[in-house]
């Protein structure tokens, strides 16, 4: 669908942006993974105590520790497609400092703050969310099952035709969650983000090495924007798939031909470049984060 929405490294696909972090945030990361089926209450603190004492007793440790918890928040959710009911901007990162002399010590805990949940408006409800999560869960091993005996190769291609066949672009934003897995695959309609989280949602099911890639897209009349697709390892080599721009809006009785739903599908850098550009700058006030090296050439 050409409606767009960016140094590599051969690290394990299950948590690529995780080992990326440094130590504090990988601390962050750590928590949010041990406390997940708890944080799906919304109102779930994570006590990290004295976890980051020597940070914020370091110059400009206050900043930094506001950077390690955006950067493992961008890991965390590039890496686990099925956190997605928490709006980060409802998660609140309280420090508390006791000093005694020249002396200071410092807690920290992460909470819904002064908010009544840190879950998303349309998942304030326990047995919503709960009902989704499993539904989810459901459709996943389904695929999983129905692929048995298939090769990789054949497993990636028929989830990339699967999520064409079954999931629209959102243009009109009219999903609950166009941006996450459950708008694509609960409710069928979604954006790139969220066609390129589903196609790694399943492809981790099929334990296929896949990361969620982000940067800017040209489409063929030239115009940019942010947008968001998908490199899976296939052989051992790196190669970009979008579903998204494989997925055309028709108009009328048009078809989708199989040069147009194969365009951009197990591509390498030689062809996928001239319309794709990686961006590592998932959010400000991050680390910059690197993707997988792809091969030159297509598949």
């Amino acid at each position: 669908m050409e409606i767009v929405c960016g140094s590599n490294t051969n690290l394990v696909s299950d948590n690529y942006y995780y080992n990326q972090l440094d130590k504090y945030a990988k601390i962050i990361y750590d928590g949010l993974d041990r406390h997940k089926e708890n944080m799906k209450s919304g109102t779930y603190s994570i006590d990290f105590g004295t976890d980051f004492n020597d940070l914020l007793n370091s110059q400009n440790g206050e900043q930094k520790l506001n950077i390690a918890f955006q950067s493992a928040w961008n890991a965390y959710t590039y890496d686990n497609m099925d956190v997605f009911y928490i709006d980060v901007e409802k998660l609140t990162l309280t420090t508390t400092t006791t000093s005694i002399g020249s002396f200071s010590t410092h807690t920290v805990e992460l909470s819904n703050g002064d908010n009544s949940s840190y879950l998303k408006s349309n998942f304030t409800s326990t047995s919503k969310l709960s009902g989704k999560i499993n539904l989810l869960e459901a459709m996943k091993k389904e695929i999983n099952r129905q692929l048995e005996g298939y090769s990789d190769y054949e497993k990636i291609r028929e989830v990339h035709n699967w999520l064409i066949n079954n999931v629209e672009y959102d243009m009109d934003l009219e999903s609950e969650e166009p941006y996450s897995i459950s708008g694509a695959l609960t409710e069928g309609k979604a954006v790139c983000e969220g066609y390129a989280r589903s196609f790694k949602y399943i492809m981790d099911e099929l334990q296929i090495p896949c990361v969620l890639v982000s940067g800017i897209g040209t489409n063929s009349n030239g115009e940019t924007e942010s947008h968001a697709w998908n490199y899976v390892q296939l052989n051992g080599t790196w190669y970009a798939i979008d579903v998204t721009w494989d997925d055309p809006i028709i108009v009328g009785n048009g078809y989708v031909s199989e040069s147009t739903k194969y365009k951009h599908f197990l591509k390498g850098s030689n062809t996928f470049f001239t319309s794709h550009q990686e961006d590592g700058n998932i959010t400000d006030n991050s680390i910059e984060f690197s993707f997988p090296e792809l091969s030159r050439e297509d598949y």
